[in-house]
């Protein structure tokens, strides 16, 4: 059996990262096997304010009711930094999402119903057994434009 290389390993993160947004845009993190696989027993998504979903549990219950929000988001990462310690990685890279309100979160009045933000996406990734796991994940919003802020705003500052 031949050993990973580094490029593998870069690679199978950044797939690791691609999946996780791929749940949430398709709307499967409601599935306890992604959340497995994509994130280590003790792993945490850290939001904005500095509130944690911690383990498989509160990540299942958390995501789900922050995304239940929106009819469709739309996430894209690029210019991955990698630096791989024995068997961690820390990640930085970009991230740009778009998210449509579902028509009772919304203002009926707005001309547009979505909002698009972009930042910079922070993690720290474990070599396991079964590949690459996330111990950890946070966005830090660098920037925003679009309708409802103020009701996003209010959301993320609340920890929702």
């Amino acid at each position: 059996m031949t050993q990973p290389t580094a490029l593998d390993d870069r690679l199978a993160i950044m797939d690791l990262i691609s999946r996780y947004f791929a749940a949430v845009d398709d709307k499967r993190l409601t599935d306890r096997a992604i959340v497995d696989a994509t994130f280590a027993p003790d792993g945490r998504i850290v939001s904005p304010n500095g509130s944690a979903l911690v383990g498989s549990d509160e990540i299942l219950a958390g995501q789900s009711k922050s995304f239940a929000r929106f009819r469709a988001t739309h996430h894209v990462t690029s210019d991955y930094v990698i630096d791989f310690g024995e068997d961690t990685a820390r990640i930085r890279a970009n991230v740009t999402a778009m998210h449509l309100w579902k028509t009772e979160q919304s203002d009926p009045h707005a001309l547009q119903s979505h909002f698009v933000a972009g930042g910079v996406l922070r993690a720290i990734a474990v070599r396991t057994g079964t590949g690459w796991r996330l111990t950890e994940l946070s966005n830090d919003i660098r920037w925003r434009t679009g309708d409802g802020l103020a009701t996003m705003m209010a959301t993320v500052l609340a920890g929702r």
